[in-house]
């Protein structure tokens, strides 16, 4: 039998007053392992960053999935991507971090991935058009 993985927080000031907050939750349970969903959030407002992070369902929550990546912009996407790679070296071997479009502009976040993917990293991403998802699995 797998052990039941605990969900991880990661929060940081970034400039301008903002604050970036990353979760990793085990989302779908596999053959071997689990799959991770990493996800990242961007505000002012650390009660909204907080309310995101444990699902709430309020207008705090609502309005900041209606946006991307506030005006931050590429250097949050970096810090997100380096705490991913953190986090893949502590998750169980066979166990997969799944990065999912799912902001108000799928296509443009995939996009915005897939070249930073393609300049930046040495990892090798699966990146799935229909579920607009990219994913990283733990190997031994």
């Amino acid at each position: 039998m797998i052990p039941k993985r605990k969900p991880k927080i990661f929060t940081k000031a970034i400039a301008n007053g903002y604050w970036l907050q990353m979760r990793l939750t085990p989302w779908l349970d596999i053959k071997n392992g689990y799959v991770w969903l990493a996800s990242l959030a961007i505000s002012k407002s650390r009660r909204q960053l907080n309310d995101w992070a444990k699902l709430r369902k309020n207008k705090r929550v609502r309005l900041l999935n209606l946006s991307m990546t506030g005006k931050e912009g590429p250097r949050t996407l970096a810090i997100g991507l380096r705490k991913v790679k953190e986090w893949l070296q502590e998750i169980e071997i066979n166990d997969v971090i799944c990065l999912r479009c799912a902001s108000a502009k799928p296509e443009k976040q995939a996009r915005m991935y897939y070249n930073w993917f393609c300049k930046h990293e040495d990892f090798v991403w699966n990146y799935d058009l229909n579920e607009r998802s990219f994913m990283l699995m733990r190997k031994l």
